[in-house]
């Protein structure tokens, strides 16, 4: 039962006083369903459960694998000012594919009085071949194999048994870890250079040096945590909070939520994000019993640094209403949302840009603003006001279509600009659950200039993407 909308995006080409937003990562669930689910993170990063190994006296050990591979192509890349290659040239054309395989491991030892011990690890071998992506953040025949999780921890288990079961968990490691819908936080792995992958994005741990600390005791949830991003989003190390009340549907992760987090930035390469605080509040499948169909999220954040010569004061909030009708034919599911990211102000000695720092892509229509502005514009999450609509059905119980519909607006008109339109994009996409474990998609979308994108990328043609991905998962 969620919002229909929710999205986000990073960009390519950036002027150099612009922070480079963090790529999202691509794990998605089947549009249908998201648009069926709770607007958390979490559902789409569990797609179905580990395989057991081996189980006795306590002791569990289970293994997982996913594959990928998808093939892409961009007509009129940035408008038709193209992409300059490592040589020089500037490709308005891109084509390019990628591909991965990780396998998981997890172990688990539940004591009998003293809790639970338990740690995994995830490996994913991935890279890219042809023209590379149309952002330029990856170029063909790039790739390696990199560790995503490695980590140790310990729940209470029925230790602390008044204040409910596991309602501690410590964990220290490369791990995964994400603040609601992944508006924010939700991936510390840019999947980019050397990496290959970055449309995929198979990669999503925070990097070695993170620890979390959770805390539930029903309907609270708490988080504690310091989480370090890898070297390609700037190796950011944030420590913070975050406390959410969660009711409604059972199920923990399913549940509607009110909630709130602070967070500082201590270190990063970006000199704006070093000393950075960030304030967030944010209510998240919320509905009414009167509308059983009708859903509304809406999130807030702020940013603001004082150190000398970094000042940063910005902010970034949405709202959002999905409608589902489970008594039609074919589902249909409808969703609206307005989204505003700041923009930097002429005149002043602080930035009024809004930093996306290191959002997340659990499906269709999320933190990724469209297939085109979302993947390759820097007008993808700051800087921009968005009017989203998205529409999807389910004619078959394995088969989802879905379609996105954006208008992208200048905050701010750069300097230079002199219309505020950028542009509109339609995203046209299909899921097809071919079997349990095989997900296929494939995607069509075109953008459509405004004035104001023509005169910001120095193009002045329309730009198309074609795209299909499959996904293997045990």
């Amino acid at each position: 039962m969620v919002t229909a909308l929710t999205f986000a995006g990073t960009g390519t080409a950036r002027p150099s006083d612009t922070p480079r937003p963090h790529r999202p990562r691509r794990r998605r669930m089947p549009a249908g369903t998201a648009l069926l689910a709770m607007p958390l993170l979490a559902m789409s990063a569990t797609a179905r459960a580990d395989v057991t190994l081996y189980e006795q006296n306590g002791v569990t050990f289970e293994g997982g694998f996913t594959a990928g591979i998808g093939a892409v192509a961009v007509t009129n890349a940035n408008l038709g000012a193209g992409v300059v290659t490592p040589d020089g040239k500037v490709q308005k054309d891109r084509n390019w594919a990628e591909g991965y395989v990780a396998p998981s491991l997890k172990l688990t030892y539940a004591t009998e009085g003293a809790g639970t011990l338990y740690g995994g690890v995830r490996a994913v071998s991935g890279g890219t071949v042809g023209d590379g992506d149309a952002g330029g953040f990856t170029q063909g025949r790039q790739g390696r194999t990199d560790l995503d999780n490695l980590y140790v921890g310990w729940k209470s288990g029925d230790l602390l048994s008044s204040l409910g079961k596991d309602a501690v968990d410590l964990s220290y490691g490369r791990q995964n870890f994400a603040i609601g819908d992944g508006f924010i936080i939700g991936d510390g792995t840019l999947d980019s250079r050397r990496q290959g992958t970055y449309w995929l994005g198979p990669r999503r741990g925070w990097n070695t040096g993170s620890a979390v600390a959770k805390f539930d005791v029903a309907p609270v949830h708490a988080d504690l945590f310091r989480l370090k991003s890898d070297k390609y989003s700037n190796t950011d190390v944030i420590y913070g909070g975050n406390l959410e009340w969660r009711f409604g549907a059972e199920g923990g992760e399913g549940k509607s939520s009110l909630g709130g987090s602070y967070m500082r930035i201590d270190q990063s390469n970006l000199p704006t994000r070093k000393g950075m605080d960030i304030y967030n509040l944010r209510a998240l499948g919320l509905t009414i019993p009167s509308a059983p169909g009708l859903t509304l999220s809406a999130e807030y954040v702020k940013q603001h640094n004082s150190r000398a010569g970094a000042e940063v004061d910005a902010s970034a909030w949405y709202g959002e209403a999905g409608y589902s009708f489970a008594d039609v034919a074919w589902t249909p599911r409808v969703g609206y949302r307005y989204s505003r990211f700041s923009g930097d102000r002429s005149g002043t000695a602080k930035s009024e840009a809004f930093d996306p720092l290191h959002m997340a892509f659990p499906r269709w229509g999320t933190w990724l603003q469209g297939e085109i502005n979302g993947e390759y514009f820097p007008t993808s999450n700051s800087n921009v006001k968005v009017h989203n609509v998205q529409v999807a059905v389910q004619p078959t119980e394995t088969v989802t279509l879905t379609a996105l519909l954006y208008d992208f607006r200048f905050d701010r008109k750069p300097a230079g600009v002199t219309s505020g339109h950028v542009g509109n994009e339609i995203n046209l996409a299909v899921d097809w659950a071919a079997t349990e474990n095989l997900l296929v998609s494939g995607v069509a979308g075109r953008f459509f200039a405004g004035d104001g994108g023509k005169q910001f990328f120095g193009g002045n043609k329309d730009s198309s993407v074609f795209e299909v991905m499959a996904t293997l998962t045990y």
